[in-house]
């Protein structure tokens, strides 16, 4: 007995490939029907790649970045593996919105699809909070500052609004269980619930059949779709659309693996020229970094600054709230039987509202984007150094100066301490440490600094300064060779007990 037949009389596989494959679907079906199975090749693009990703990620503040450094310059195929996830997240927003877009232009969301577009609705959602939660993961000045801004847009939600931030953040502040909390959402949470989703709608596909032609359900149609005798009209209409059609198998499937190989062919072309971005690791003290999300999010973002004071929650989320909530209801609102887009005005008109708006704010967004910042040169400084260096500026800063760190604007005074721009290239972080806790030791002349161990810095505290300065190798792209001149102080003898016994 063959495995095939094996198989087919234990789970009776010919049922499920007529059910699947053997399927008569309407004719004339264009290109834009395609759109559906292209969405889900991306999908499995992005299951595959992520997969990859999160078995070299970690998820902790301290080790986030380097994970994704390491992935970009260590594992094989790391950087563009990390490109086609990244360019794939705007893939599948690009062509869920344009799969909606055909949907509701060809009036696909009225009877009897009106649970697939909620579905459908749905499962845009999910890619949304994907697009959301996954740009925290790197850890970069970019994730951290833009998932502050959007984490306090929840926050201005009436009443539950600290409720939501303190869901979102795991805390008060952005830090390990924030991070940890998104990356669950990102690789279980939201992958389960779309796969879910995905399931469900190709089976209201299947079951339902594929959307024809809206010319074929307007001839001599009832006025609207709840009227009684539409649902016998619809199947009527319905039926002829299969005569002379085609089959899913293989003249459907054939127009699908064509358009998923051309998705795939762009990703990994949009991967290899434009690869995926990676600032400086992310800098909690650093306020002046100004964020800014990625373009889906840009309409939201930029229209939060049409909305001044207390009217800003009414955009950050009011606006937000209500387009959902339209979206949800339309096929239950909207029960005229006409389909076309050209046949109904109201629809014609608002799509065109929608896509104009989010056209024109983006275009704003882009044109006041503030000037690319030149990018650090050198190492990033690690999550122990950035602590450091923000102690530095307010322990410090007052009496030291640092090239680059430093006010430009603060005046020289005769009290100031030496410049440490280049202390990395004659100390080491040992020595450093200690002269920091007890400076007199070193130099009798260094009273004025005072010591700065405990309880003015904890041990912890000195050592993460100490590290900061013990990087500061010369101004920045100098290459100048280090020449450590460590000279600890040799220990006190102990003074002798006053009980000790005189000699005679």
């Amino acid at each position: 007995m063959g495995a095939g037949r094996w198989l087919d009389e234990r789970l009776d596989l010919k049922s499920v490939k007529r059910a699947l494959f053997d399927r008569e679907v309407p004719d004339r079906l264009t290109w834009w029907h395609t759109l559906g199975s292209a969405t889900l090749t991306v999908f499995i693009v992005q299951v595959v790649t992520g997969t990859v990703l999160a078995t070299y990620y970690a998820a902790s503040p301290d080790h986030a970045y380097d994970s994704i450094e390491y992935i970009q310059q260590t594992v094989f195929a790391g950087s563009f593996i990390r490109a086609i996830h990244s360019w794939g997240s705007s893939f599948m927003v690009v062509l869920v919105i344009a799969h909606m877009l055909r949907v509701f232009s060809m009036g696909a969301y009225k009877y009897p699809r009106e649970p697939n577009w909620v579905l459908g609705t749905v499962i845009f959602l999910i890619v949304m909070g994907f697009g959301f939660t996954g740009y925290l993961l790197p850890w970069d000045q970019r994730a951290y500052w833009a998932t502050q801004v959007g984490t306090n847009m929840a926050g201005t939600a009436p009443v539950i609004g600290p409720m939501l931030t303190a869901i979102l953040r795991g805390g008060s502040q952005l830090g390990v269980a924030t991070l940890s909390r998104f990356y669950a959402f990102h690789t279980l949470w939201l992958p389960m619930a779309l796969g879910a989703m995905i399931v469900l709608h190709l089976a209201a596909v299947i079951r339902q059949g594929i959307a024809p032609r809206t010319a074929a359900l307007e001839i001599d149609a009832p006025p609207k779709t709840s009227d009684e005798s539409y649902s016998a009209y619809y199947h009527k209409a319905y039926a002829a659309t299969k005569r002379g059609g085609v089959r899913f198998w293989p003249d459907i499937v054939a127009k699908d693996l064509i358009v998923a190989a051309l998705v795939v062919g762009l990703l990994v072309l949009f991967a290899l020229a434009f690869g995926a971005t990676l600032e400086a690791p992310a800098d909690p003290t650093d306020n002046s970094y100004v964020p800014r999300p990625e373009w889906y999010f840009l309409p939201l973002y930029q229209m939060l600054k049409l909305f001044p004071g207390s009217l800003e929650s009414v955009a950050a989320l009011g606006v937000p709230l209500l387009l959902i909530l339209s979206l949800l209801t339309l096929p239950f609102f909207d029960r005229r039987s006409r389909r076309n887009l050209r046949h109904r005005p109201l629809a014609l008109a608002s799509v065109s509202v929608l896509l104009g708006g989010s056209a024109l704010l983006v275009g704003a967004a882009f044109r006041d984007a503030p000037p690319k910042v030149a990018a650090e040169i050198g190492r990033p400084l690690t999550s122990a150094e950035r602590a450091g260096r923000a102690l530095f500026k307010r322990q410090c800063e007052t009496c030291h100066r640092v090239q680059g760190l430093s006010a430009p604007d603060r005046k020289k005074s005769k009290d100031d301490g030496p410049e440490l721009t280049e202390i990395g290239l004659h100390h080491s972080g040992a020595w450093l440490h200690s002269f920091i806790e007890d400076p007199v030791k070193f130099h009798g002349d260094s009273a004025r600094m005072g010591r700065f161990g405990p309880p003015v810095l904890t041990h912890q505290e000195i050592e993460e300064v100490s590290l900061y300065l013990s990087s500061l190798r010369g101004p920045p792209g100098s290459n100048l060779k280090a020449d450590i001149q460590d000279t600890f102080p040799e220990p006190k003898a102990p003074e002798p007990s006053s009980s000790a016994k005189k000699p005679n």
